[in-house]
């Protein structure tokens, strides 16, 4: 008995610890994901790399790709097309087994789930496409349509058990995706529940964007047709649905009950504010030692005036395009344009950058000057030759807060378009960049690349610096890309890291063979090698970097040294072949070790001489000059540089209205129509003179370029009114008198100077607006005052008496 007893026991156990056993093994087993890439009509794609979470992307080989090791569970999948429209796609996938899934540029899929709180069991729905007429047989898990073109209109609805009408509908714009909304086109359908959508639009039809339309506690945000869907309201409750866009309520609120069937809801906005459209900084990121920088902008429609402001303060309000920045101290100053109106502003997404070079210590480990050359290997296949140049430095918050000393450095490339700039800030002591910043060339595009960097080496848990006597063993490395592609996600990377360090390693690369000191870092969560970097003191930099987490879309970049050049001669800051638009400009130059006296020569001739670093020119002519600095030792010993090249062209500025001074002016046609109209030209270098309430003949005068205004030949005053424009003056005085009928007018001007050959472009608008005179009539007092003046004169009608009366009218006429 005690043995059957023993038995039965033992076989319970078995049942008990046989489900865990099996449990903990599904949770440590992963799967895969393959299938094709597609173009949009099906041909097979190029390289396309699809990633899954955070985890390391797989790019496709001949249109097929492979995707190991996905644990179960929902997952983020994202497919970039890389040479394919430069597009992504996100969606949501449920991985419990290996999973074939094929993918094509320009389409997306559906996925949702259905939901019965009501039942306590599993109640089959069908839920269809109508566009398509596809339907499934859910059970409550997630369901797949799909891929569906991106950017059309697709409606789906929900039939609830025996219920012969369907009770749920859904309509939505296919979305792509992005990472921060990397499930658009996911949804749920809940039993007894409905949702409402419509377009929101103006009084003459036209769609509104980025409206909140609100109903029972959800809010959604109109796209680019209007469209709003409000999702998973319960069916027979009464809801006010309202829209309003930067807080101002632009429709009549709506009281409308939620029931089943399709759940068109259209919204007419009865009010329609329009709002300032965002500026953009026509000025690109720029370098100065301490000379004034102009910084201009193009506003948008729709615009009163503009507040720019400066490292977080306002620095300037008004309706100027232009701003004059005169540098106080060195450091990277970041700037940001709002463009306002009475209905409300908007803050422009990019901001501009201006860094001003500080003084170099000789004892820094890099000096101005300084360049190195690398071949750039990108995987998928894509090679560049870069020139990285030390051009000052500057302490810079990491991505972790902390305040590192970093090297200013300037990036050349051969490829780069006119205009195309890009920097790097490298910390001073492990040569790793702190900081990065790309723009493209302003006649190409708009877009700009910013990554922000932290190293946070260790040892031990104590911080320890790279090429310390007492190295590190550990890394958290944090990165954050801001790419300033529209559509294009932002990237992010947090890891932590082991770090390995070998010296007297020796390499060959196309500069040479060194003796190095090898570092590699390796990832704590996989184990792949994230960095190998090989130190060479002669250099005083890395001769070959190869790094398989860029944060770009390559896999791995490597950098190979082919040459460096550390300065034996003076060297210029100015970039060879610059363009000046202006005959007063700065030529600048990299403190040369042990120098105590620099000249500077102008074709040939000394133009400056003296221990600066930088010299002011004024008043060239168009042309080509060519400069070469001379450096004197303390032995007395002379060393010359390189020469270098600029070009001249003059651009004549645009000129500025003084009167009006207010935009818009007010003039009411009783007063009279004739309207004096000035305008001034300013220094090219000091454009916000009339910025700050100083009158043009006060203390301002010096600001005005008189000198050019008096080698203008014309000026053009052109006048805008119900879309025509037409010019009202031609002169050579700064100044004119217009008579104007009732209306909105919209001046410009502009300047022409045969002496340069040159011609402005239009000044800002200025506005004028004439007001019609409504009839007058007096008020019952004027004409009590005018009787009470009769009776004490008897009646008389004196006529002393009713001058007196009708003056004290005309008066208040």
């Amino acid at each position: 008995m005690k043995m059957k007893v023993a038995f039965i026991a033992s076989i319970l156990l078995m049942l008990l610890i046989s489900p865990v056993v099996q449990s903990e093994d599904d949770e440590g087993s992963t799967f895969s994901l393959t299938g094709s890439v597609f173009t949009f009509d099906g041909s097979p794609a190029n390289s396309t790399s699809i990633k899954v979470d955070s985890m390391q992307s797989s790019w496709s080989d001949n249109g097929l790709y492979v995707f190991h090791g996905i644990a179960s569970g929902e997952h983020t999948v994202r497919a970039y097309f890389m040479n394919d429209g430069h597009t992504v796609v996100y969606r949501k996938i449920l991985v419990d087994s290996d999973i074939s899934l094929d993918w094509f540029e320009g389409r997306n899929w559906i996925t949702f789930r259905t939901y019965d709180e009501y039942s306590s069991g599993e109640v089959a729905t069908v839920v269809d496409v109508i566009e398509t007429s596809e339907s499934i047989d859910s059970q409550g898990g997630m369901e797949t349509f799909g891929p569906y073109e991106i950017g059309q209109y697709y409606t789906i609805r929900a039939h609830f058990g025996d219920d012969e009408t369907p009770s749920q509908y859904i309509r939505f714009k296919m979305d792509s995706g992005s990472s921060s909304n990397p499930w658009p086109n996911d949804f749920e359908f809940r039993y007894g529940h409905n949702s409402k959508y419509g377009y929101l639009r103006n009084t003459q039809g036209a769609p509104v964007e980025g409206a909140v339309v609100s109903m029972g506690g959800v809010n959604s945000i109109t796209n680019s047709d209007g469209f709003f869907l409000i999702q998973n309201l319960e069916i027979g409750t009464m809801h006010t649905i309202t829209a309003n866009h930067w807080g101002i309520e632009i429709a009549d609120p709506v009281d409308a009950e939620i029931v089943a069937g399709e759940g068109w809801l259209n919204i007419t906005s009865t009010l329609e504010p329009n709002f300032p459209e965002p500026a953009n900084f026509t000025t690109q990121i720029a370098t100065t030692r301490d000379s004034p920088v102009s910084i201009n902008w193009e506003g948008g429609s729709h615009t009163d005036y503009f507040t720019l402001y400066g490292d977080g303060e306002m620095i300037y309000k008004g309706n100027s395009e232009s701003f004059v920045f005169e540098p106080s101290e060195p450091g990277t100053h970041v700037f940001r344009i709002e463009s306002v109106n009475s209905n409300g502003s908007i803050v422009s997404p990019r901001e501009l950058q201006i860094i001003v070079l500080p003084p170099q210590s000789s004892s820094d480990l890099w000096s101005s000057g300084m360049s190195w050359s690398y071949y750039v290997l990108s995987t998928p296949e894509y090679h560049q030759n870069k020139t990285y140049t030390a051009i000052g430095s500057e302490k810079l918050l990491d991505a972790f807060g902390r305040e590192r000393d970093t090297y200013l450095v300037r990036v050349s490339d051969e490829e780069y378009e006119e205009g195309e700039k890009a920097f790097r800030w490298v910390d001073s002591s492990s040569l790793l960049n702190i900081k990065t910043y790309w723009s493209d060339a302003p006649e190409i595009s708009s877009y700009y690349q910013e990554g922000s960097l932290g190293w946070n080496f260790t040892a031990s848990g104590v911080g320890a610096e790279l090429f310390s006597q007492n190295p590190p063993t550990s890394l958290h490395f944090n990165r954050t890309n801001i790419i300033g592609v529209p559509g294009h996600p932002n990237g992010y990377d947090d890891t932590m890291n082991t770090v390995f360090i070998e010296r007297d390693v020796e390499i060959t690369t196309q500069a040479g063979d060194f003796r190095t000191t090898y570092i590699s870092i390796v990832d704590t969560n996989d184990n792949i090698v994230s960095w190998e970097l090989w130190y060479n003191s002669t250099v005083r930099n890395y001769v070959k970097i190869i790094d398989r987490l860029p944060g770009s879309h390559s896999d791995t970049v490597i950098y190979e040294l082919t040459s460096y050049d550390v300065p034996t001669t003076p060297r210029f800051i100015t970039e060879e072949d610059t363009l000046f638009t202006d005959d007063d400009y700065s030529i600048d130059w990299a403190d040369f070790q042990g120098a105590t006296n620099y000249e500077l020569f102008e074709n040939g001739k000394v133009v400056y001489a003296g221990d600066a670093t930088s010299f002011k020119l004024e008043e060239r002519q168009d042309g080509e000059y060519t400069y070469r600095i001379v450096a004197t030792m303390p032995s007395g010993e002379t060393i010359s540089g390189d020469p270098l090249s600029v070009n001249v062209v003059f651009a004549l500025s645009a000129p500025v209205f003084t009167t009006p001074s207010d935009s818009p002016m007010y003039i009411s046609e009783s007063k009279g129509e004739s309207v004096s109209i000035s305008w001034v030209l300013l220094s090219r270098y000091d454009m916000s003179v009339l910025t700050d309430d100083c009158s043009i003949n006060g203390e301002c005068d010096s600001s005005i370029d008189y000198e050019t205004m008096a080698e203008v030949d014309w000026y053009s005053l052109t006048v805008e009114i119900d879309g025509e424009v037409r010019e009202i003056y031609n002169g050579s005085q700064a100044t004119t008198v217009i008579d104007l009928e009732p209306g909105q007018y919209r001046l410009r001007v502009k300047a022409y100077s045969s002496l340069n050959g040159a011609e402005s472009g239009y000044s800002d608008s200025t506005f004028v607006i004439v007001e019609e005179s409504s009839p007058y009539f007096s008020p019952p007092w004027e004409w009590a005052i005018l009787a009470i003046i009769l009776v004490v004169g008897g009646f008389s009608f004196s006529s002393n008496a009713l001058r007196t009366g009708t003056s004290l009218i005309q008066e208040r006429d």
